[in-house]
């Protein structure tokens, strides 16, 4: 048994099914599969663990060609969510290439064409597939990906367009029951951290969610993981339970440009624009794709002007205020300032530890053994600045780290794992301008910064500006000793040293030195 999987990228699996018909927005594309897989066993990845099993006589032996066929009809009903979920560019290259070729009391298998096949969907899809099985499996099957041989592959086990055409149909009616998601995990206003930065966001937010009122339109922006998505599916996530029997529709405006080509394409943009207008709630996300498109800008601006006319509630988010949306029409830039707008801001100190808090709560919840000391927490919010994925993103690391080496998450090992989050920046800063920066903050002189005095309160400003020397520009060791009264490179090693430690042990300093480094670089 090995712990990496065997990828086989020799082989070149094409499409050769022709195109069959679309059942409105969701439409499934079906087709077999061409092409020999080059493997005499049958890899199996069960979250990266790699082991081996006989591909002869078969895995589908394993269970009765009734549980299989049984089997096979869930697949097919789970197949337009899937396609709505993950989006039909995404849904052909990874979804649609998998068989179900076998089940037993305790898994479901899916032969998948090849070793790169299985390594992606088990990186980014199984929590998907495995979420989708389970809501549909009563006995709570796992889901298991393996690399299947020709055979197996050739197996039409995906169903024919009339059945694919009807779970569309069974889909879409049980649609308004099931919560949308987008992210692949529960994002709830529970789970959503409140501060200063999004207050007046997830007041509106929730106001929404627990009852839309007539012709509402709301605008939020803010950076690339402030929390925008998020909030678009505790809405939605809300309204499933506020509001049952409304008809809410979410999806990212790269998916609606998707699906209007494809609809142009096909000729039938009868079906899409049904869809879209016959939404209670339609939730936008990232509208800044359609930005310049001309024909799917007018699309939604027709859409929007229809459901807002008719009392519908619509809420969009971009990464940039209305002004700033580069190759907006007229009419939608004026139709959005009609309505609300609120911005999301990056989170202050006390909203990033709230983050870094939960996620470790939420990390330790799935895996178990993963506790951050305060002092940890603390360390993380005042040194990652940014935006609350970035706050997470440390405490993966950490979480990364501490599971790698098999040690708990202390303090040493959370200093050693977000190390390489002080990268320089790709402009750099001007020695004097740092030196200046430093001796105003600490409220000295700058021939007092470079002189050989050694008495604490000189000596702690010029590491600090050393620090920040090697930090933010790309100056050797040496240079900058010779920037400082001629010092030596292992001074100015030292003293880097001596304030990452600081950094580490002492909260208000770490809190400090995030306040200097924002007026150097501001």
């Amino acid at each position: 048994m090995t712990f990496c999987p065997v990828l086989d990228l020799s082989q070149r699996i094409t499409p050769n099914g022709e195109r069959g018909s679309v059942s409105g927005v969701a439409g499934i594309r079906t087709g077999g599969l061409s092409g020999r897989v080059n493997c005499g066993v049958v890899r199996e990845m069960v979250y990266g663990v790699h082991t081996s099993v006989s591909a002869t006589p078969g895995l589908a032996n394993l269970s009765s060609d009734l549980e299989l066929s049984a089997a096979r009809g869930l697949w097919t009903t789970a197949l337009p969510r899937l396609r709505g979920e993950l989006g039909p560019d995404a849904f052909r290259a990874w979804i649609e290439p998998l068989r179900l070729i076998a089940i037993d009391a305790a898994s479901v298998t899916f032969g998948a064409p090849n070793g790169y096949a299985v390594a992606r969907l088990t990186t980014d899809y199984l929590h998907r597939l495995q979420a989708r099985w389970s809501s549909l499996d009563p006995a709570g099957r796992r889901v298991r990906l393996v690399v299947a041989d020709a055979d197996a592959l050739a197996q039409d086990d995906v169903g024919t367009e009339e059945d694919l055409e009807l779970a569309q149909e069974l889909a879409s009616v049980e649609a308004a029951q099931e919560p949308v998601e987008l992210s692949g995990s529960a994002k709830t206003f529970s789970n959503y951290e409140v501060g200063e930065a999004n207050r007046v966001a997830v007041a509106i937010a929730r106001g929404l969610a627990e009852g839309p009122g007539t012709g509402d339109l709301v605008f939020f922006h803010g950076l690339h993981g402030v929390g925008k998505t998020h909030l678009l599916e505790a809405i939605t996530a809300r309204l499933r339970e506020t509001a049952p029997k409304k008809r809410v529709l979410l999806l990212t405006a790269q998916r609606f440009l998707n699906e209007f080509q494809s609809a142009l394409r096909d000729r039938e943009t009868g079906p899409f624009k049904a869809a879209l207008r016959g939404a209670d709630v339609l939730l936008i996300d990232d509208l800044q794709l359609i930005c310049g498109k001309s024909a799917t800008q007018d699309e939604f601006f027709q859409t929007l002007d229809d459901l807002i006319s008719r009392g519908r509630t619509v809420v969009c988010t971009a990464d940039v205020a209305i002004d700033g949306l580069q190759g907006l029409n007229s009419r939608m830039r004026c139709v959005l300032q009609g309505g609300f707008t609120a911005k999301i801001n990056e989170p202050d100190f006390d909203l990033r530890r709230a983050i870094a808090k939960r996620k470790t709560s939420e990390l330790n919840a799935r895996r178990g053994g993963f506790v951050l000391p305060d002092e940890a927490i603390d360390l993380i919010a005042a040194r990652i600045t940014g935006t609350g994925r970035a706050v997470e993103g440390a405490i993966k690391q950490v979480f990364a780290a501490s599971a790698l080496i098999g040690r708990e998450a202390s303090m040493e090992v959370v200093v050693e794992a977000l190390s390489g989050n002080w990268s320089p920046p790709e402009k750099s800063v001007p020695v004097e301008t740092i030196k200046r920066r430093v001796a105003a903050f600490y409220d000295m002189t700058l021939e007092d910064l470079v002189s050989q005095r050694r008495h604490r309160a000189v000596a702690r400003p010029r590491q600090v500006a050393m620090y920040f020397c090697k930090r933010l520009t790309r100056r050797s060791f040496p240079d900058i000793g010779q920037r400082f009264g001629g010092r030596d490179h292992t001074t100015v090693m030292h003293a880097v040293k001596r304030i990452e430690e600081l950094a580490a042990q002492d909260v208000t300093f770490a809190a400090e030195l995030q306040e200097i480094g924002r007026k150097i670089t501001e």
